[in-house]
């Protein structure tokens, strides 16, 4: 198995933190806290709007697909587990995650930062993002793109 990357261990580690004591962390508040992270620069990705069923609506959301990409790796590769939850009356999934292996976080910033920020602090999904403790995550936010895109095809 490769080792992780630093955004992927970052990635494992905030999932590790939520889904202790058997508890699983939904997809929308990973995907928030990615984007949060991001904006922070403790994660380097470059996040820009894309489509995205968030509260059963259809919104843009702040997301990069390298974050996206880097998630399906470490979800393949054995590192979390993954969990689709059918609930009658919704046609879609609800998608979880669970730290599965240990992994070495030796060299890496922020991690007291992270930790310090998601202790003790209920996590709620909100309109338009997520809520921890006081802090709203507002993931919905349409902002400029500083940089120019190129089309990108995601592995499947």
């Amino acid at each position: 198995m490769e080792e992780l990357n630093k955004n992927q261990k970052i990635m494992h580690y905030i999932i590790h933190l939520l889904s202790k004591d058997d508890k699983w962390v939904r997809r929308e508040v990973v995907l928030a806290l990615i984007y949060y992270f991001s904006e922070k620069g403790y994660l380097d990705y470059k996040c820009s709007p894309m489509p995205h069923i968030w509260n059963d609506k259809i919104k843009f959301i702040n997301i990069s697909y390298e974050a996206l990409e880097d998630l399906n790796y470490i979800i393949k590769n054995n590192y979390i587990q993954e969990i689709l939850l059918s609930v009658r009356g919704l046609s879609l999934f609800i998608v979880g995650y669970k730290a599965k292996n240990n992994i070495n976080y030796d060299n890496l910033e922020y991690l007291e930062d992270i930790k310090n920020f998601l202790k003790n602090k209920e996590i709620k999904i909100v309109e338009n993002g997520i809520k921890v403790g006081d802090v709203e995550i507002d993931i919905t936010e349409i902002k400029p793109v500083s940089f120019k895109s190129k089309s990108y095809i995601m592995e499947l």
